[in-house]
């Protein structure tokens, strides 16, 4: 007969813990198995029962049959007194399935440790794994072991802590003593030691040949200089040396060149993905498909692929930046003002001249008073000013008026002009994908797997317009720098990459007017680069962890400031913005016609005037 003593324990523990699932794997009989049934219903804890004493078929896929669950928290009784035991602890190894979503209870009558090294001691146990150990030491007393590996498969070696006695009868349990300060703490806490594994390392360098010297690759990583040069990846690798020096865990190197090669395969994100790799250097855009397979930690660093040109200055004659300030209503209301302050201006100097015959010596002309009129809009003043107090201060009410629609106007136009850079119509990919503007892009592998696997249609039109029709379209491949000084020389040119690179050389080459000019364009939505682990990693919880605790104390962004740059610094008093000859043709367009029709109109004066003398002449024939 069992010892009602420890289902007790069991009970206890489970209730301890909060669980409210079990699996029990046994080997009693049904009469022994119905008391424990009876405490864990009693108590609202599910249970099933699986006899290890059947055959063996029922147990051939134990993972899959019976813990291969929906439930978020089911715990697991296995008997090590049973002689299948081994079975069931051969096969959960191989599935993985120890670790935190399952709760083992491991009960051994004989307390036999070298029992439990043997079955443990290459089993697949995790970091976070939940195994307790129960020895019965006594008949109501039981030892709590707390068993883990750091990594069986990195060097890790079974660790078997004491935890605590327990005292129990058939009635109750309670806790007799703590062996030791694991109840002070989580269990990640008690594990934070990770000194004798070894991680494996995707680190990724593509500025290098690969097959250069493990030395002179870690040196590029370790070297803060050039640090626009693999920036992310170097974000990414001091950020696991901080992770490094709290853990205390070693790194073996994986090199690699490239980030992927169809977004979750290849390169450094397919290392993580068939968990050839527990880390990598570099972190990664969480696209759709990688998240099937690996897990974003924190995020590391802004990610913005743009193409960069500057506005191109013969875009057409742009006349309408001077009429733009007043409506159409608005002009045609001030123009029938003008007319009316003419006509009115006449119609004073007209009295004037008729009742004060001594304040004008000759009588001016509609068109003169007309011409007045507009002299007063444009600020021009005028040569003749009415004598009389009435008709002076009609003048001062026109100029007035004329006076604040001047300023009105003036200070619109110039703040268009002037008040800032000219900015290209192209803002979208299909634009520019359509438009007459070469285009060239970067050498790092990301922007061409973008470019050829990208399901979007404006970037497959990007594509084929902008690389394959070219008779050379390895030509379209430029390296930063020298991308980023074509743009600077040849307004129109388009560079695409990603924006913290060409960043550093625009600053280094460009002129703070320069840098105004510039036009962006987003090639991909813009997002953020995340630290990425495997879905099924052991150590997802406790490098998350630290990866946020870095990401609060500031760390993450001390080092992303240092690798890539976010923003172009230019303020708009350390340029001069000049107007080109598409504002400023239509004014001299404007004087040239305004020249030809006053000549045009001259000589049909003198035309006329010709033609009155001489037939003036033909009547009054001189003696």
């Amino acid at each position: 007969m069992m010892d009602l003593a420890l289902y007790r324990l069991i009970v206890f523990n489970l209730l301890q813990l909060n669980w409210k699932s079990v699996m029990v794997f046994h080997c009693w009989s049904l009469d022994e198995a119905l008391p424990l049934a009876e405490m864990l219903s009693g108590n609202d804890i599910y249970s099933q029962y699986i006899d290890l004493q059947q055959g063996h078929e029922h147990l051939a896929n134990i993972h899959k049959e019976y813990l291969d669950s929906d439930l978020v928290k089911l715990a697991v009784f296995l008997d090590l007194n049973c002689e299948k035991a081994e079975l069931i602890t051969n096969q959960s190894s191989r599935a993985r399935l120890y670790n935190n979503n399952l709760h083992w209870l491991l009960y051994d009558q004989a307390g036999n440790f070298t029992k439990l090294r043997q079955l443990f001691g290459a089993a697949n146990l995790s970091l976070n794994a939940d195994v307790t150990y129960v020895r019965q030491q006594e008949e109501d007393l039981f030892i709590l072991y707390d068993v883990y590996n750091k990594g069986s498969h990195l060097g890790g070696q079974l660790n078997i802590t004491i935890d605590q006695s327990l005292q129990c009868n058939s009635s109750h349990c309670q806790v007799k003593e703590y062996l030791s300060n694991l109840h002070e703490g989580t269990r990640l806490q008690q594990r934070l030691d990770l000194s004798s594994i070894t991680f494996r390392l995707a680190a990724l360098v593509s500025v290098l040949p690969i097959n250069s010297s493990e030395d002179v690759l870690l040196e590029f990583l370790n070297s803060e200089r050039d640090s626009h040069m693999d920036s992310i990846s170097r974000i990414g690798y001091h950020l696991i040396l901080h992770t490094q020096e709290v853990l205390g865990f070693k790194l073996d190197y994986i090199w690699c060149g490239t980030w992927s090669v169809q977004d979750a395969f290849g390169g450094a994100i397919g290392l993580l993905v068939n968990e050839s790799a527990e880390l990598s250097t570099s972190p990664f855009v969480p696209s759709w498909n990688r998240l099937h397979y690996v897990h974003p930690m924190t995020e590391q660093a802004p990610f913005r692929a743009v193409c960069m040109f500057r506005t191109p200055h013969n875009a057409g004659i742009k006349a309408a930046v001077f009429l733009e300030p007043f409506t159409p209503t608005v002009w045609f209301a001030f123009a029938g003002l003008l007319l009316f302050a003419g006509i009115l201006l006449w119609l004073i100097f007209r009295l004037e001249r008729q009742w004060m015959r001594r304040c004008l010596e000759f009588m001016p002309s509609l068109l003169t008073s007309c011409l007045i009129s507009f002299g007063a809009a444009c600020i021009q003043g005028s040569y003749l000013m009415p004598k009389s107090s009435g008709g002076r201060l009609a003048f001062i009410a026109v100029m007035l008026t004329s006076f604040l629609m001047y300023n009105y106007y003036t200070s619109i136009v110039v703040a268009m002009l002037l008040g800032s850079p000219v900015r290209s119509n192209i803002r979208t990919i299909q634009q520019l994908a359509d438009s007459s503007l070469d285009v060239g892009f970067d050498t790092v592998p990301f922007t061409k797997t973008y470019l050829v696997s990208s399901p979007r249609s404006d970037i497959r039109s990007l594509y084929k317009q902008k690389v394959l029709s070219k008779r050379d379209p390895n030509s379209v491949w430029l390296s930063p720098e020298e991308g980023v000084i074509r743009v600077r020389d040849q307004p129109g040119f388009v560079y695409t990459s990603e924006a913290s690179f060409m960043y550093h050389f625009v600053e280094k080459h460009y002129l703070p007017r320069e840098i105004s000019d510039l036009n962006e364009i987003s090639l991909r939505p813009e997002t953020a680069v995340y630290g990425m682990i495997h879905l099924n990693s052991t150590y997802r919880e406790i490098l998350t962890q630290l990866q946020v605790r870095m990401l609060e104390s500031g760390i993450t962004s001390k080092q992303s400031r240092f690798f890539s740059k976010t923003k172009l610094h230019t303020f708009s008093n350390s340029f001069v913005i000049q107007v080109g000859m598409e504002y400023a043709a239509p004014l001299f367009l404007s004087l040239l016609v305004a020249y030809i029709m006053a000549l045009m109109i001259l000589l049909l004066e003198i035309s006329w005037a010709r033609y009155g003398r001489k037939k003036l002449a033909s009547v009054f024939p001189q003696n």
